[in-house]
């Protein structure tokens, strides 16, 4: 038998055996769960017992039902999961049998999934990959300054576009401690991929520093010192 248990800072309150085939849980007292918390509302969830399956669904609650710290409307169930309501955790705990037969689910469904499922699966990825390649191969990048300076827009046409003092430099940056290359961006199959080269100067994407290479989406914002420009990328027929 399954069993919900209830813990607060800490501390189990009550164990509960999922003894029926429902469950609900509120501050109110007709629950069989009660929470009496103002953070809790008068019937905030319940958990619905369907052959083997435990289904929690939130009741339009004021606060909201947390299943392993996500918000959710209805959720599955599974050995161990965590619920917040309120200030409060609900640990979900299969019995030992229940939890031997998911197992056997388990297997029993990854074995259905024959040689012919797979390979299905496997060209379906490589139709998706080769549209996304066709897709960007078709596509342009450009940055456009948005710091003020008046550098305007440059186009990613080169294979790797350089930033930096460098008079080599495609992105020219001025500056007393900007190094002669801060980053790089190269035009890759699948897309444009920045990439910091010295620790430095710290080069920002969306305000957060990169370390490694980063594949640039439309509409990102990169900073490198004092600068700052947006990237994205339009259609090749564009330019015609």
């Amino acid at each position: 038998m399954a069993r919900v248990i209830l813990v607060f800072n800490k501390k189990v309150i009550k164990e509960y055996p999922f003894s029926k085939d429902s469950m609900t849980i509120g501050r109110d007292e007709a629950n069989e769960i009660v929470i009496d918390n103002l953070a809790v509302s008068g019937h905030h969830a319940r958990i619905d017992k369907t052959g083997d399956i435990y289904i929690l669904t939130d009741l339009q609650s004021t606060n909201g039902t947390f299943a392993n710290d996500k918000k959710i409307t209805s959720y599955k169930l599974q050995h161990k999961d965590k619920i917040t309501i309120g200030k409060h955790l609900l640990f979900f705990a299969l019995s030992k049998q229940e939890q031997a037969k998911a197992t056997d689910e388990e297997l029993d469904k990854t074995m259905i999934l024959d040689t012919a499922q797979q390979k299905e699966l496997l060209e379906k990825q490589a139709e998706k990959k080769a549209k996304d390649v066709s897709a960007q191969q078709g596509k342009i990048g450009v940055v456009s300054f948005i710091d003020g300076s008046g550098e305007g827009e440059i186009q990613l046409k080169k294979k790797l576009t350089k930033i930096g003092k460098a008079e080599t430099s495609e992105i020219r940056l001025g500056g007393l401690f900007m190094p002669p290359t801060a980053a790089t961006i190269s035009r890759r199959p699948n897309g444009y991929a920045i990439t910091a080269t010295t620790g430095k100067t710290k080069v920002k994407v969306n305000d957060k520093a990169i370390k490694e290479s980063y594949y640039l989406k439309d509409f990102d914002t990169i900073e490198i010192g004092s600068y700052k420009f947006q990237f994205y990328s339009h259609d090749i027929e564009d330019e015609k």
